[in-house]
């Protein structure tokens, strides 16, 4: 496994556990090793879920417009729950609210296996496992900085991404097909509960925290409500830097399953490949992600986190420009070293046009993982603990809102253009919306004086 080795010891730690906090990996450490195989567990089953649902009403009705209206299931509760569980975070005890949600979860999933599994039922599934998911990831992030020391952020959210992609490879590529094929909807939905069960246990016995990053303003009181999404937005408001790394995760989260339904075509339209080489064209793309997550440790003591966060945007952005561009790409470089768009190398079924996409998706993997982690170190960092709740709770709800345009406008846009337009522009948004977060409004819907005269209303 990756050593994900910590740069220094936290602060305030004797002389002895210093020395061993400095060579031990972060995954080692007792307190945050309970928070990840309860994050990891509850991934793992929450993956499964989605497309084992997916499988289910591809099966009962092969309609794409039930699927559709399944997807936005998965969705819609989320958002619409994500301000009211921001202010449940940070009002009760956070280990609790993990172990109910994931109790829940695990009930949900069990008492679906006891139903009919039909249409309605998996709906209902979905929408439940929705709502509650806001309560688990904003309280899961917030409580690392309590269980690991300042020096250790880095590493630790570089190993609890690691283990995000993990997640997904075992629940979406792993568990769901196998176990819909081999057993069915009904068995698979069992290992799902008992997964979210395990969870839940885990979640019982996360540490409280000591507390290493003291609250900015220690006589904050928790408050519910809209009360709470105020104070969240007041912040964003306050501190650039914060809401800088909150865009820059809601970039990722908006452009990244866009990515995932363009490739396809861009494979087959542009590089003149075949679907099935998919996987192969990507693989670079899932290294350099694995590359940045080791060294993103080490960037981290060299510049801030957020200096690693705007470089990684910058380095993102790039990379999708040259995907976008890259029949010119291919011209200049076949012009420079005299070589026909013939397969090269060991790849002779590849294109060179092809292969230059793989070395582009490196750095553009690279990049992903370095901005991830960064953000969210920031956010660790910098909000207050008795906010990190409410903060990490509107970060996911812009994340939510943000992903549905951009999937929905840039896969209908790319049946009547072509793809490399589509890709084209959404490296342009980016750099608008870059932008926004370094010198615009923090709140640019004025939700905060919206909230304020709504609540001076008698």
């Amino acid at each position: 496994m990756m050593q994900f080795a910590t740069g220094a010891a936290p602060e305030g730690d004797p002389g002895a556990e210093a020395s061993e906090s400095a060579h031990s990996p972060v995954y080692l450490n007792r307190d945050f090793r309970v928070l990840w195989l309860a994050r990891t567990l509850g991934q793992i089953a929450s993956n499964t879920a989605q497309f084992g649902s997916l499988i289910a009403i591809a099966q009962l009705t092969s309609s794409g417009l039930e699927i559709s209206l399944l997807v936005l299931l998965w969705v819609l509760p989320s958002a619409v729950l994500g301000v009211v569980a921001g202010s449940v975070i940070d009002a009760v005890p956070k280990r609790w609210t993990l172990l109910a949600a994931n109790a829940l979860r695990a009930g949900v999933c069990f008492v679906f296996v006891l139903s009919t599994q039909g249409v309605v039922e998996i709906y209902f599934l979905a929408a439940l496992l929705a709502m509650l998911a806001p309560f688990v990831g904003p309280a899961e992030s917030a409580l690392v900085p309590t269980l690991v020391g300042k020096a250790e952020l880095t590493s630790a959210n570089a190993f609890l991404n690691l283990m995000r992609y993990l997640a997904q490879i075992a629940g979406l590529a792993i568990l769901a097909p196998l176990l819909a094929e081999l057993a069915g909807i009904g068995a698979l939905f069992v290992v799902t509960a008992i997964f979210f069960s395990a969870a839940a246990i885990y979640a019982a016995v996360i540490p409280g925290g000591s507390g290493r990053l003291a609250p900015r303003f220690p006589d904050e009181a928790s408050r519910w409500g809209k009360q709470a999404f105020l104070e969240a937005l007041d912040f964003l408001k306050q501190d650039r830097i914060v809401f800088r790394a909150a865009v820059q995760l809601t970039l990722l989260a908006a452009t990244i399953p866009l990515l995932a339904a363009l490739m396809p075509v861009y494979l087959q339209e542009v590089l003149g490949q075949e679907v099935s080489d998919l996987p192969i064209v990507l693989l670079p793309g899932v290294i350099g992600m694995l590359v940045g997550l080791r060294l993103v440790s080490s960037l981290a003591r060299r510049r801030d986190a957020a200096w690693l966060g705007t470089a990684g945007i910058v380095g993102f952005i790039a990379a999708l420009l040259l995907l976008a561009f890259i029949d010119g790409v291919d011209a200049t470089i076949g012009a420079l070293f005299s070589f026909s768009d013939q397969g090269l190398g060991p790849l002779p079924d590849i294109s060179a046009k092809s292969q230059m996409v793989m070395l582009i998706a490196f750095p553009l993997g690279f990049a992903l993982s370095v901005v991830n982690v960064a953000a969210n170190v920031v956010l660790n960092e910098r909000v207050p603990l008795l906010m990190q709740g409410r903060i990490f709770s509107v970060q996911s709800l812009m994340s939510s809102l943000a992903s549905i345009g951009p999937l929905l406008v840039g896969g209908a846009l790319a049946e009547v253009v072509d793809v490399r337009i589509v890709l084209a522009l959404a490296p342009l948004l980016l750099v608008y919306a870059w932008a926004y977060a370094q010198w615009g409004k923090a709140d640019p819907l004025n939700l905060t004086r919206r909230l304020r005269r709504v609540r001076s209303v008698p």
